[in-house]
Formats: C-alpha cells, structure tokens, sequence
C-alpha cells in the first residue's frame, strides 16, 4: 500500500506533463499553419491556387506538394482550396506543381481509392 500512493502522484505528475508538453507542440503547429494561410491570403505572395476535385481528400494534395518541398494551405473558408507558396513566381513553378498534383491518384491517406484527378488546372487558368 505504502508503494501505491507514490505510484499514483507519479503517475499524475508524468500525465500532467505529457498533457502539457503535447498541447505547447500542438499549439505551436496550429500558430505555424495559421501564419503560412495569413501569408497565403496576402495578394503580395506569390500563390498558385487549386481547387481539389470533389471526392478527393485536399490532405493527399497538400502532402504531396510538401514532399516536393511546397509550403500550401487549405484555404480556412473553402476546404477543397489549396493555396502553394512560389517562391520563384507561379509562372516558373507552374508546370512542377501541375506534375506532382497530377501525381496523385488517390482518394486519401487513411483509406485510398484509386482515382484520376483529370486535367491540373489553377484557378487563375479557369
């Protein structure tokens, strides 16, 4: 008995640590996703934007592009909007960009369903 109680305080004192440590990791993600879709929304940032064809997960596409070593965001008011960062200029970027989204076929990351996303089109080419 006398081993149980410091056992249980241990216990508490190491959960409230993971809690808290996991919780300053995460807020510290959000704050870096939360600038990068502020930076993304800014005219003066050089994006290309592409709309995810229905039925596809914008996660399988903004990880792909993260891969290639793009910085995109899911657009905060239309999900299925996927801004990417050109640092180059979206005229120099375009074509590697349109490569690694027409790359992907697949439906998601948890669960993938093969599928054809057609032709890679911006929206500034619409």
């Amino acid at each position: 008995m006398s081993l149980l109680i410091p056992a249980v305080v241990l216990a508490i004192v190491l959960g409230a640590v993971f809690v808290f440590l996991g919780g300053a990791g995460a807020g510290s993600w959000v704050g870096r996703r939360t600038a990068i879709a502020d930076e993304h929304r800014d005219p003066a940032t050089p994006t290309l934007d592409y709309a995810v064809p229905a039925g596809q997960d914008p996660v399988v596409v903004l990880t792909a592009l993260s891969r290639e070593g793009y910085a995109a965001t899911a657009d905060p008011a239309q999900s299925d909007l996927i801004h990417i960062s050109t640092p180059a200029g979206p005229d120099r970027d375009r074509a590697r960009v349109r490569a690694t989204i027409a790359a992907v076929r697949e439906t998601a990351l948890d669960t993938p369903m093969p599928m054809d996303p057609g032709e890679v089109r911006f929206t500034d080419e619409r």
